[in-house]
């Protein structure tokens, strides 16, 4: 696969710890290569914080 061809994986868990909004969870994997089976996880509690974390992620596949 060339460096045009390139490709990566994001993969988002969310669950809830209470009834409250402020309850979300989320674990995400991620690797900036689909092809390295090597992998990243962060994990979150807000929604704020995984849209951070989603763009931090599609930034740095970009910026490669």
């Amino acid at each position: 696969m060339s460096k045009d061809e390139r490709s990566a994986v994001l993969v988002i868990r969310v669950w809830r710890e209470g009834s409250e909004a402020e309850d979300l969870r989320a674990r995400i994997t991620h690797s900036a290569d689909a092809e390295t089976p090597a992998s990243e996880q962060t994990v979150t509690a807000s929604e704020d914080e995984i849209v951070a974390a989603v763009r931090a992620w599609l930034r740095e596949f970009l910026q490669e």
